[in-house]
Order: C-alpha cells, then sequence, then structure tokens
C-alpha cells in the first residue's frame, strides 16, 4: 500500500512518498512532527492542522501595491519549467508555482508568457519565470520573507551573485530579486526525487508548455 509521509517541523516540510525521504528531513531534528498516510488528503489534513494561514489570503485579489500587514512565517514556494520542442522547430515554454504556509496551500499559477527573445533559454526561462511571478504574487499579499526550492542551482546562484549575469534575462532577473523588497532563502532540491511540491510544479509547468489546463493529465 503506497504510503504518504507528512513533516510537519523538520528541515524541509512537506509531503513525502518513501520513508527514506521523510527520514532526511526528521532525523536529529529537535521537535520534528512526521506522521505516515494511507492517502493524500490526510497528509495534507496533518499539515494543516498546524497553524491556520490569515483567512483573508485565501480569497484576497492581487494587488498592484502590498499589503500593509505583519509578514506571514513559514511561507514556502515551489518553481518549475518546462519546455517542450515541437517538430518544426518551435519551443513551448511554461512555469508553474505554488505557494504553501504551514502545510496549506496558498496559492499556484502556472502559465507560457515567456517572452520572445528569452526562448533561447529553454526551461530555464520558465523557471526564472515562476520565481518573478511567485514573488510578485507574495507583495502583492504583504508577504516579505519566503523559502524558494528549486531544482535548477542558476536560479540561486544569479540571484546571490554567485554566478555573474551575462544575458539580458539573467540580468533582469537578479536586479529584480534585490529590488523585489522579498527576503529569499533558496532551497536546492533534486529533481524527480518524489518531493511532492516539487513533482508538482514539474507537472503544472509542462502542463502550460503544452497548452492544457493546470489540471489536465499531463504525460
Amino acid at each position: 500500500m503506497k504510503k504518504y509521509y507528512a513533516v510537519r517541523q523538520g528541515r524541509r516540510p512537506g509531503i513525502y512518498s518513501s520513508w527514506e525521504q521523510c527520514k532526511a528531513q526528521v532525523d536529529r531534528y529537535p521537535g520534528a512532527e512526521y506522521k505516515a498516510f494511507s492517502s493524500l488528503e490526510d497528509a495534507k489534513a496533518f499539515l494543516a492542522a498546524s497553524t491556520a494561514p490569515a483567512a483573508h489570503l485565501k480569497s484576497a485579489p492581487v494587488r498592484t501595491k502590498p499589503r500593509k500587514s505583519k509578514p506571514l512565517g513559514a511561507v514556502h514556494i515551489w518553481v518549475d519549467g518546462a519546455c517542450i520542442q515541437e517538430p518544426t522547430g518551435k519551443r513551448r515554454i511554461g512555469w508553474a508555482y505554488v505557494i504553501v504556509h504551514n502545510g496549506t496551500e496558498l496559492h499556484r499559477e502556472s502559465g507560457q508568457d515567456i517572452p520572445v527573445d528569452s526562448a533561447r533559454h529553454r526551461n530555464v526561462a520558465g523557471e526564472i519565470m515562476a520565481v518573478l511571478k511567485a514573488l510578485t504574487w507574495c507583495r502583492a499579499h504583504g508577504i516579505t520573507t519566503v523559502t524558494i526550492h528549486h531544482d535548477y542551482q542558476g536560479l540561486a546562484s544569479w540571484a546571490t551573485g554567485a554566478w555573474k549575469a551575462t544575458t539580458p534575462l539573467t540580468k533582469m532577473y537578479a536586479q529584480t530579486i534585490q529590488d523585489s523588497g522579498v527576503t529569499v532563502h533558496w532551497d536546492k532540491v533534486a529533481a524527480h526525487s518524489g518531493d511532492f511540491y516539487n513533482d508538482l510544479v514539474d507537472r503544472l509547468a509542462r502542463n502550460a508548455a503544452r497548452g492544457k489546463g493546470k489540471d489536465e493529465k499531463c504525460d
């Protein structure tokens, strides 16, 4: 029987598909809270049973100016991009992100609105767009500190200056992060490693690249 391992307090809270992945987050972690479930719904409920997010965030419309409110804690963002090359040679690029607060999903979004001159970056253009879109949403909702989980190292390295930004897209990205007003903590995760939300944004980004709706099946 498939099990879902929910980590409520650990190195990286979330839902994992194997005990080995769960153990890596909780082993020797002070005050770790985790539990195995036979259904994904029960695992999500366990995570959500911690501190619920502010109610106004569930239905608040996107604003052009940051909301004046206390910053939320434990806000995590998973991002990903995808690139699909058609037989004609045209590239279809998608992006996606999911924002989670204390185990409860606040918002998710995906799309394929990538600047034409950025297409040469392939899926990296999608990953960059996902970060920028997510931070825009956070600013509009008064969130000033986040942890971004990503599987491409450049997202963190360009933003922190560890890698030199040399193209118009990466220069714009690095500058936008610096000017965003949001403090970002970066967490590198392995792609296709069983991390629930990382796998989710991977699927959403591929769906977006193919022009599918966010809930449609993606091969």
